[in-house]
């Protein structure tokens, strides 16, 4: 019997897909945006005719997200990188002219690698390989170690659809012995230009360090405020559907809610009457001893699984319209389980004596628990929305509207983007959504 060691086999892998990766770079390189676009364009065309199968096999199989969110999430995404980025030049001449005196020339980074999160969404993955397409860069996709079959094949297949269309070999390819000997190669690696790691901070540390410009992805949910002026009945419904849109599993969804005690009853009037469950003592207990168990548990996680499910695992009751679990906290504290990454249909509600302490409180959610690349707020005041705009260390923020699909722009002006800059997280250093043209540089060209 052959026996291999695991790390040693990742390392090799990771090793021959960079090498290849760079070898296909120079191949890349000849292709002007023409004719990458021309790739991109027949990939986008494909998924908007067949993709609605290719994600009810992912849904299915994987066991997390809902297939109707999921698609629709893609072909809105898919429309809206069409008539965006896809309008867009990232390589080659961009702007300017002689007559101008300066030029300027987008150019491709070269290899870039990607850290995968182990709950990825389909759309993430179309993402990442049309973020590599329009930039004409390699790119090397890492599995998570908690990534299923199913998310593996999803991505051969997506890369077997593009090697069919005569995209480069080699260009786009995926690691698939996920260990920690693999990613730290990876970090080391020369051949690296550009490291985006979404949704892993264990791979931050001061035993992964890297030299390697790094993209953090924030993946984590944040906080939305309510405030007193706001369309209550709206801004409830806008959390709501935001935060169970896709079982949770979409970054910046709304995990913590902060509201102020004069209208903290009606809210709750409101939640519960549009789908949400306000959890007892008893029920939050149940929850919490199930949601530990589960936690590594990657066969019965609780990531990206409806409402009903976590009760029903967790050994309580719910409505049949339940679509959020709710639990009301009177304060933060390290010992609270709730404060910590949950993709899932779950939110802690706050309840403050005004708007400037409900600004503290999510000040605190942001910095403490460094999940600061998204804010919400729901108010008619310019006046506090101004406020929190200017003071909140924050990449993004969403005014009186649903986040999940707004933040990712994909219903909203913002670039359509399931990678979240998260710099205010303390990670990584662009705070945007990324675009093909984070993985370029410009050159100029000056005329005297």
């Amino acid at each position: 019997m052959l026996y291999i060691d695991k790390d040693l086999a990742s390392i090799q892998e990771i090793r021959n897909l960079l090498l290849n990766a760079q070898t296909a770079f120079v191949q890349l390189q000849e292709l002007t945006q023409v004719d990458l676009d021309q790739y991109s364009k027949a990939l986008i065309q494909h998924l908007k005719v067949d993709g609605a199968t290719y994600i009810e096999d992912f849904v299915s199989k994987n066991r997390y997200g809902k297939k109707e969110d999921e698609v629709f999430l893609c072909q809105e995404f898919l429309k809206r990188f069409e008539e965006t980025l896809q309008q867009e030049s990232c390589t080659g001449i961009i702007a300017g002219n002689s007559e101008e005196k300066v030029i300027e020339i987008g150019v491709p980074l070269g290899v870039v690698g990607v850290l995968l999160p182990a709950y990825p969404t389909y759309t993430l993955l179309v993402n990442l390989l049309l973020l590599a397409i329009k930039s004409g860069n390699a790119m090397v996709l890492v599995a998570n170690q908690l990534t299923r079959p199913a998310t593996l094949e999803a991505i051969r297949k997506l890369l077997e659809l593009l090697d069919e269309m005569g995209y480069p070999e080699g260009s786009l390819s995926l690691a698939e012995i996920a260990t920690d000997s693999s990613v730290m190669e990876l970090l080391l690696s020369d051949k690296l230009s550009l490291l985006i790691n979404i949704g892993c901070p264990e791979y931050i540390t001061n035993h992964f360090r890297t030299n390697t410009p790094l993209i953090y992805g924030g993946e984590s949910s944040g906080p939305v405020f309510i405030e007193r002026t706001a369309d209550l009945d709206k801004a409830v419904k806008d959390v709501l559907h935001s935060r169970s849109f896709n079982h949770g599993i979409l970054p910046g969804s709304e995990q913590f809610l902060v509201t102020e005690n004069i209208i903290a009853g009606r809210i709750k009037q409101i939640m519960e009457a549009n789908g949400a469950h306000i959890l007892t003592e008893d029920e939050t207990k149940q929850l919490i001893s199930f949601l530990k168990a589960s936690e590594r548990n990657m066969f019965n996680s609780y990531n990206g699984k409806s409402a009903r499910w976590l009760a029903k695992m967790s050994g309580f009751s719910v409505p049949d319209n339940t679509q959020v679990l709710v639990s009301v906290q009177d304060y933060m504290n390290n010992e609270d389980f709730f404060n910590k990454k949950l993709l899932c249909p779950i939110i802690v509600l706050y309840r403050e004596p005004d708007w400037t302490l409900a600004c503290v409180k999510c000040m605190s959610i942001l910095s403490e628990l460094r999940m600061g690349h998204t804010l919400t707020i729901h108010s008619a005041d310019w006046k506090i929305i101004r406020e929190f705009a200017l003071v909140k260390e924050v990449g993004r923020i969403v005014v009186n509207a649903p986040t999940a699909c707004t933040a990712t722009g994909v219903k909203s002006s913002f670039a359509p983007s399931l990678i979240l800059g998260g710099i205010t997280t303390g990670r990584g250093y662009r705070s945007e959504n990324i675009t093909p043209r984070h993985l370029t540089y410009t050159r100029q060209v000056g005329f005297e």
